[in-house]
């Protein structure tokens, strides 16, 4: 029995039904049906098309200029090693050859000047003619010999190993902590030691009981220095002065990156200082006192107080700021707020020091201090010794991921771009990106 249209208001019978939905529709709302879904399809390929368009638009050798800069530079320092090494061998080679034709024109020397005081003297006797003679002959025979010294030089093939240069291409999409891994490297610490890390993507500033170690991705040892001052409460480096900062309850110090020589920097007074960070022009520093502002301070021409940052939401709440760090003409802040019992973490312009964002944290409240690093495309990573958690929160302020840690998290530092390092009780973790 024919059906009629599906069309609620059309009194026609149906002629054909449609495989997408199913409806027995009649000619004229058939050929309307069929259009609107032409025209769906029809928009969805003008998507794709302008998709490909933008991909198109991409340039390759623009992304990857950075990087293949660098690795140029690399290309030209190892050949600059391979020179050294090669200028070092020639002139060896060389003194070598040269020692032996010097030796030769001493003793050469030596006869014309017993040769001379004969025939001064004019007391030569038989003795000393068959002497001289003997001297001479067997000079000469050494001279003949040089001809057939023999030059054997060992060369080693030079190994370069596949994974000396490691390509690490991070995916905005894909920089999610639950993906975490195990530790692959783990360096155990000392209960005397403070939790604070600084790193310079080449290396990384340690304390362990009382010295300072720098070490290298492998976890060598580069440098190593006594550690003499107070209690070590924060580090960071400074590109622009190619040095790290460590500040103390009272004091700020200058530590030397090559020989980790320590300078106290007298143009910075205060204390209580409680975190520490930079940007390409100044060193920031927020205090452990409810209300505190934060002090910035110039690095060039030298080392000198610029302003405080006022937060003007803390005048009438009692807040304290636990731990900072700069980004791209901003600063991230985690709040601790005594007076409404909360903690969050909050982006504010450098030049304004507006508030662009705030992010709270919905965790039981107490006097505990968290601690912030900077992640990956401009996110944030709040660490928790409390709960032992990691918060991953994106360029836009919203929370992301809570991720739970198996121990207590006292520091966190991203080292490059492929590694986290946490800072437990007993042990510092490298996790791998």
């Amino acid at each position: 029995m024919p059906q009629s249209c599906h069309i609620s208001t059309c009194d026609s019978i149906s002629i054909a039904t449609c495989f997408c939905c199913n409806q027995c529709l009649c000619r004229d709302h058939f050929v309307e049906h069929d259009y609107l879904f032409r025209s769906k399809l029809n928009n969805l390929t003008e998507q794709i098309n302008e998709i490909t368009s933008q991909l198109e638009l991409f340039d390759i050798n623009q992304m990857t200029s950075e990087s293949l800069i660098k690795l140029d530079k690399w290309r030209l320092d190892s050949y600059q090693i391979i020179d050294k090494i090669y200028e070092k061998k020639c002139q060896e080679l060389k003194n070598s050859i040269h020692e032996i034709f010097n030796q030769q024109d001493k003793e050469i020397n030596d006869l014309r000047l017993k040769l001379a005081k004969m025939v001064n003297v004019q007391q030569t006797t038989n003795n000393n003619l068959k002497l001289l003679t003997s001297n001479i002959k067997n000079l000469k025979q050494q001279i003949n010999e040089i001809e057939h010294i023999s030059i054997q030089v060992n060369i080693n093939s030079l190994i370069i190993k596949d994974n000396l240069i490691d390509i690490n291409i991070s995916n905005p999409y894909q920089s999610d902590l639950s993906k975490l891994s195990s530790p692959d490297q783990i360096i155990d610490r000392t209960p005397l030691s403070s939790d604070a890390i600084a790193s310079n993507n080449q290396c990384l500033l340690v304390h362990q009981n009382s010295n300072l170690y720098l070490i290298d991705e492998n976890l060598f040892v580069i440098q190593e220095k006594n550690w003499t001052n107070d209690w070590i409460r924060d580090m960071c480096w400074s590109q622009i002065l190619n040095c790290f900062f460590i500040i103390t309850i009272n004091n700020v110090y200058l530590v030397e990156e090559n020989t980790l020589s320590i300078k106290s920097i007298k143009t910075i007074q205060g204390k209580f200082w409680q975190s520490c960070t930079w940007s390409d022009t100044s060193l920031y520093l927020s205090k452990d006192t409810w209300n505190s502002s934060i002090d910035e301070f110039s690095l060039k021409p030298s080392i000198k107080f610029i302003k405080h940052c006022e937060r003007t939401e803390s005048r009438d709440n009692k807040q304290r700021i636990d731990s900072i760090e700069y980004n791209n003409g901003t600063l991230a802040l985690v709040i601790n707020d005594k007076s409404k019992q909360e903690i969050f973490i909050e982006l504010r312009s450098i030049k304004t020091f507006d508030r662009l964002w705030l992010c709270p944290f919905c965790v039981d409240y107490s006097e505990r201090k968290m601690q912030c690093c900077l992640f990956r495309h401009d996110a944030w990573i709040v660490a928790d010794w409390e709960s032992s958690s990691l918060f991953h929160i994106n360029k836009d302020g919203i929370l992301k991921k809570i991720i739970k840690y198996q121990f207590q998290i006292h520091y966190i530092k991203l080292f490059g771009t492929n590694k986290l390092i946490i800072s437990t009780n007993d042990s510092i973790h490298f996790h791998k990106l």
